[in-house]
């Protein structure tokens, strides 16, 4: 179309007489402004099929509106998803810490559901006497040998491996500071000195959770053979206090050791 508006015409008439009576001599019907304008505003011209084509820059851009249209909706649908997650997080783990009351009793299975063992709140940060005590996890496993043999294998220090990536880390993970402890807490906190469980499904749960921990560090084999069973059990000292406040630390070491428990497939779900 720019051709068309800077088009001019190549053959004009010569600057005599035009021929056509009434007409001043050296004007042509076809040159100057309006010969450009004839020129420009020419109707187009139609394909085979009898329409017209579109202009130049048209056809790109005219599917422009709908996608911006669809990726507006997208984004849109998106949004809502993530704020009503939010929300819901955010409530359960406000009916967690609420005084109990007929909502909290009434869904209290759906929301310890959802909320523990990964989103489970903890104040000891915050209380005027926080812990002060090293707590080190172990586990021995037992197999079962291709001759039906059952073998005891020794202790392993689960919690090790986690105190060597803190150590001298600027940054450590969340999972190396917490995963374990918290596990171990969690089956403390619902579980009396005689390992007998005190709070019903949670109870449950904490024993699962705990062996599913422990057995992501031996696998489904230990030593060339099938685990059959698992057994953990705790070694706490307490840590000493800082060398100005003149105090000794308590030299005791107390261990608690769990019953063996027999390892089953959906243990190993995921893992």
């Amino acid at each position: 179309m720019m051709e068309q508006f800077t088009k001019t015409t190549v053959d004009s008439a010569p600057s005599g007489k035009s021929g056509v009576p009434g007409e001043s001599p050296g004007v042509s019907e076809e040159s100057g402004p309006a010969a450009e304008h004839v020129e420009s505003s020419a109707t187009p011209e139609k394909d085979a099929e009898g329409s017209v084509p579109p202009a130049e820059g048209e056809g790109r851009d005219a599917g422009r509106p709908v996608r911006l249209t669809k990726s507006l909706a997208v984004l849109a649908v998106a949004a809502v998803v993530l704020l009503g997650a939010a929300v819901w997080h955010i409530g359960m783990v406000f009916l967690t810490l609420a005084p109990d009351s007929s909502v909290t009793q009434k869904y209290q299975k759906s929301i310890n559901g959802y909320i523990y063992p990964e989103f489970g709140q903890g104040w000891q940060m915050f209380a005027p006497n926080p812990l002060a005590q090293n707590v080190a996890i172990g586990a021995r496993v037992k197999t079962l040998g291709s001759d039906g043999t059952r073998h005891t294998w020794g202790w392993e220090n689960l919690s090790y491996p986690h105190v060597q990536a803190m150590r001298h880390n600027l940054v450590p993970s969340h999972l190396d500071q917490n995963v374990l402890r918290r596990s171990w807490d969690f089956y403390t906190q619902t579980h009396n000195q005689k390992e007998k469980p005190t709070n019903g499904m949670r109870s449950e749960l904490s024993t699962e959770y705990l062996t599913r921990l422990a057995l992501q560090s031996f696998g489904r084999r230990w030593n060339g053979e099938q685990i059959v069973g698992i057994q953990l059990a705790s070694r706490t000292v307490a840590v000493s206090p800082p060398k100005w406040k003149g105090q000794k630390a308590p030299d005791t070491t107390t261990y608690r050791i769990l019953p063996w428990w027999p390892v089953e497939a959906k243990f190993y779900k995921e893992l």
